[in-house]
């Protein structure tokens, strides 16, 4: 018996260092998940932290139309013979270009406007060069910045990586470079590209329901204001209808209800 004793002792610092490292184990898994962050794309406009930091919403960045940019210098090589290049950019509503007649840039993320002067002419390409709906989100939680890829199409090879930068400042940068004429690169720093910092201004079910709402009660109030009336009584005060109101609704209802049966055209 002190023999088994003795050998259940020693057998007790094993058995420690086994609850020891059960318990390393259960802090260390919620730990190392916490590192292995990301973006869930919801929907080619938006996407929801897995971490729980909030949504990052692309549409809070764009102006009154979408756009992040209109009509706006590419660079390119920087010589003389290369052709004038803009491009236009919306990060959630797709746009065509030119507004009234389009072939290439229709129903498109990013139209990239070439224009090729020659002695007698002046030549304009549209190159269709991203769409919002095949768009691949991938975050990268060291820089705190969100890398959308925008494809033109499956069998085109034209695409754009647009990298919105988490930062307090506001500037994008555009660039188009000779090796590789297919990639087109934007920077972004925006605050919106923040979880949670930024909200796109629509009206959504919640502002509709707090306008029914504020009508209904404006009514409500009117409403108590023209038809009844307080009267002082022993018993305090009571709401009473207002006798005129009451009878000149009635009044008009049933001269309307008189007017509809008396046709004078079936007496004629």
């Amino acid at each position: 018996m002190v023999r088994q004793c003795g050998k259940f002792l020693s057998e007790m610092p094993s058995v420690w260092n086994l609850w020891r490292l059960c318990l390393l184990l259960m802090l260390w898994v919620p730990s190392s998940a916490s590192l292995l962050t990301g973006c869930i794309k919801v929907n080619p406009c938006k996407c929801i932290m897995q971490d729980g930091s909030g949504v990052i919403n692309l549409a809070a960045m764009g102006d009154a139309d979408g756009f992040l940019e209109r009509d706006a210098p590419l660079t390119g090589s920087g010589k003389e013979s290369d052709p004038e290049s803009s491009l236009s950019f919306s990060p959630c509503l797709p746009f065509s270009e030119p507004a009234g007649f389009s072939f290439e840039c229709l129903e498109v993320a990013v139209c990239v406007v070439v224009r090729s002067r020659a002695p007698n002419k002046e030549t304009v390409d549209f190159l269709n060069f991203g769409r919002h709906g095949n768009n691949v989100f991938s975050y990268d939680n060291d820089s705190q910045s969100l890398t959308v890829t925008y494809p033109a199409s499956h069998c085109s090879p034209l695409h754009t990586v647009v990298r919105y930068n988490c930062s307090s400042n506001h500037s994008v940068v555009r660039s188009r470079t000779t090796e590789n004429p297919n990639l087109l690169q934007i920077d972004v720093d925006d605050p919106c590209a923040c979880p949670n910092s930024c909200e796109p201004q629509d009206v959504g079910p919640r502002t509709i329901i707090l306008i029914m709402f504020g009508i209904t009660v404006t009514f409500y109030f009117l409403f108590g204001l023209c038809a009844l009336s307080p009267v002082r009584t022993p018993n305090g005060v009571e709401i009473i209808p207002k006798e005129n109101i009451w009878c000149s609704l009635y009044y008009a209802c049933v001269e309307r209800k008189r007017r509809k049966q008396w046709d004078p055209r079936r007496y004629n």
